[in-house]
Order: structure tokens, then C-alpha cells, then sequence
């Protein structure tokens, strides 16, 4: 996921500094910091998918800052997450924030633990429709094994191909849904 937002501020009085805490007490790690540059990320582990906290996964931000103008580059690793409109929420949110403590001064910590509480529990729903899929391929599985007589190769990709079809159905049916 990428995206890039700009906008113009009032106070760079020490932005530099505000924009590298803000980042800082979520975990970011300063990666390069020159004259009206900054870039700052999370390294992306084979753990990112089991990461309740969309803002813990693999990600980079650069920020450009000219004159009064702020530029900043997000880039979001999904390619391992389920990428739900609850985690593009959380990212928004903090994206948001961002701009608003820059902008305002202030910071709606509140808002982006609400976001992640709420990514939290949409989470276990689509976990709990991953292990019905789960349990339907399984007995799916021992149904064509006994029809067949035996082992059976197809059997065994039964149940991770149905516990995949029912998440990306839930996932897909949540978006839809909602949207509407």
C-alpha cells in the first residue's frame, strides 16, 4: 500500500525533531535524516502476518520537508496481510494523525488505539472463519478419504485450500458490506 500526503504548515519550529518523535514512539527506527530529509521504517519480519498492530509491520516513511510544505511517502508491506478495511483504517488513521500533530499540535493517540482495538477484534472474526474452514475441509478430507478407500493427495489440500476460500470470502463479503 502507498500512499503520499502533502501539506503546508504554520509552526516548523523544531519540525525536524517533532516529526522524528512522532514516529519514534511507534517504534519507527531512523533510517537516514539530511537537511529537509527524513526516512524512518519498520523492517519487515515472517512475522508481520501474526502482528495484531498494522503499524509493527514492515513499512517505510520519507518525509521531504520545503519551505512550509511537508511531503511524506508512506509505503505499507501487505503482501503477507489480509490487508482488511479494519487495517487500512488503522493506517489512516495514523496517517491522519500525523498530519493533524504537524498541523495542530496535536496528537489523537486515543483515535489510532482505537483503530488497533478495533483491528484486534475484527481479526479473531476472520481467524474464527479461517478454522471453520478449517474444520469443514478436515471433514470434507476424511469424507473423500473414506469414499476413496485410502490416502489421498487430493485430501490433504482440502483443508487449506477451503480455510483459504473462507477467509478470502469473509474478508471480501466484510468490504462489500460495509461499503454500502
Amino acid at each position: 500500500m502507498k500512499t503520499q500526503i502533502r501539506f503546508a504548515i504554520i509552526n516548523n519550529n523544531q519540525l525536524t525533531q517533532k516529526i522524528i518523535s512522532y514516529f519514534t514512539q511507534f517504534d519507527f527506527k531512523l533510517i537516514e535524516h539530511k537537511d529537509g530529509f527524513i526516512k524512518l521504517a519498520h523492517s519487515s519480519t515472517l512475522l508481520d502476518a501474526w502482528k495484531s498492530n498494522p503499524l509493527k509491520w514492515g513499512s517505510e516513511v520519507s518525509v521531504s520537508i520545503f519551505d512550509s510544505v511537508v511531503s511524506a511517502d508512506f509505503y505499507i508491506d501487505t503482501d503477507a496481510q489480509m490487508n482488511t478495511k479494519e487495517e487500512k483504517a488503522v493506517w489512516q488513521t495514523f496517517i491522519e494523525d500525523f498530519q493533524n500533530y504537524l498541523t495542530n499540535g496535536i496528537d489523537h493517540y486515543s483515535k489510532i488505539n482505537s483503530a488497533i482495538t478495533d483491528n484486534r477484534k475484527s481479526r479473531l472474526g476472520y481467524l474464527s472463519w479461517a478454522v471453520l474452514g478449517t474444520l469443514f475441509g478436515g471433514l470434507l478430507s476424511l469424507f473423500y478419504s473414506r469414499l476413496m478407500g485410502g490416502n489421498s493427495t487430493l485430501g490433504l489440500f482440502l483443508i487449506p485450500v477451503l480455510a483459504s476460500i473462507f477467509l478470502a470470502w469473509k474478508i471480501r463479503y466484510t468490504k462489500t458490506n460495509k461499503a454500502l
